[in-house]
C-alpha cells in the first residue's frame, strides 16, 4: 500500500516537473506579473493625472486671486470700502495738502481731490479707458477693474506700497485698507453692463421707479428734488440732474452710499442686486 502511494507521488511529481508543466507554470507567472505591472501603471497614471489637475487648479486659482484669503479680508466692511474709494479723507476726517505724490504732472486737478481713489481710477473703475479718457479728469492712469482677479494680499501690499508713492498707511487703519481690498475684488461692476456709451442707463425704469419710491424717496423726495446737488446753478439740481450729468458717479453712490452722510448702500443695507441698482439709475434719469 505504501509502495503504491509512493509510486503515485513519484508519478505526480514527475508529471508536475515535466518540461510542459514548467513552461505552463512559467507562462501563468509571466501573465500574472504582466497584469500586476499593467495595474500598477494604471494606478500610477491615475495618481499623476490627479496630481497634475491639483497643481494646475492651484495655479489657476492663484492666478484668479482665489487663494485663501486673510481673516482680516473676510471680516472687512465692503460698504466702507466703497465709500473710502469715493472720498476716504472725508470719512477719516483728515486734511491732506498739495497733490498726491503719485498724481501725474499731466493731470489738471489740484489739491485734496487728487488724493481720492476715484480721481485717477474713475467712477467707472476703468480710469483712462472710461469717462476720464479725456477732459479735466484725465490722468492716463488705468482703472482698478482688473483688481478683481488679484489675491487680497497683493492688493493690500499695493495700497501700502511706499516705493510706488501709494502708501496710505499713515491715514488708513488696517481695517480700512482691507475694506478697500474687498471692495475692489467684490464690489466693482462692469460699467458696460450698466451704462451705454451715450450715458443712458441700461436698466428698467419701471422697476426702478418702484425701488426709488421705497428706498430713495424718503430723503430725496418723490421727484428727486429734495436735495440740491449744485446750489450754484439756478433751480434745484436734484437726482435727475446728477443721474444724467454723471451716471457713473450716481450708480456708485446708489450702490455704496455717500461718504459722511446717512445715505444707505443699496447693495449692503437694502440688499438690492446689481440689476436693481441699475434700474434705479434708469428711473432717476427720467426725473426732471
Amino acid at each position: 500500500m505504501k509502495l503504491c502511494f509512493f509510486l503515485r507521488n513519484e508519478q505526480v511529481a514527475a508529471k508536475t516537473n515535466s518540461p510542459e508543466m514548467v513552461v505552463q507554470r512559467t507562462n501563468i507567472q509571466y501573465k500574472e506579473v504582466k497584469k500586476m505591472k499593467r495595474d500598477l501603471s494604471r494606478v500610477l497614471f491615475s495618481a499623476f493625472v490627479i496630481l497634475t489637475v491639483m497643481v494646475f487648479s492651484g495655479c489657476a486659482m492663484e492666478k484668479r486671486g482665489e487663494t485663501t484669503s486673510p481673516e482680516s479680508y473676510k471680516q472687512a466692511d465692503i460698504k466702507l470700502g466703497g465709500q473710502l474709494y469715493d472720498n476716504w479723507y472725508k470719512i477719516k476726517k483728515v486734511e491732506v495738502s498739495g497733490n498726491h505724490p503719485a498724481y501725474p504732472a499731466i493731470g489738471k486737478q489740484k489739491g485734496a481731490g487728487t488724493w481720492r481713489c476715484k480721481e485717477c481710477h474713475g467712477w467707472d473703475y476703468i480710469g483712462k479707458d472710461g469717462r476720464y479718457k479725456k477732459g479735466s479728469h484725465y490722468t492716463g492712469i488705468p482703472g482698478v477693474y482688473d483688481a478683481r482677479t488679484k489675491n487680497p494680499q497683493e492688493l493690500y501690499d499695493a495700497i501700502t506700497n511706499a516705493e510706488m508713492k501709494h502708501d496710505f498707511s499713515n491715514y488708513l487703519t488696517d481695517g480700512d485698507t482691507w475694506a478697500l481690498v474687498q471692495f475692489m475684488r467684490e464690489g466693482l461692476i462692469d460699467i458696460g453692463t450698466a451704462v451705454n456709451p451715450d450715458g443712458s442707463a441700461k436698466g428698467n425704469p419701471n422697476n426702478g421707479k418702484s425701488l426709488f419710491q421705497s428706498t430713495c424717496a424718503e430723503c430725496h423726495g418723490a421727484t428727486g428734488n429734495k436735495v440740491d446737488f449744485d446750489e450754484k446753478k439756478e433751480g434745484i439740481q436734484g437726482v435727475g440732474y446728477l443721474a444724467k450729468d454723471n451716471p457713473q458717479e450716481t450708480l456708485h453712490k446708489i450702490r455704496w452710499g455717500h461718504p459722511g452722510s446717512d445715505m444707505p448702500s443699496a447693495i449692503v443695507d437694502d440688499k438690492l442686486s446689481n440689476a436693481g441698482t441699475i434700474d434705479i439709475l434708469s428711473y432717476a434719469q427720467t426725473l426732471k
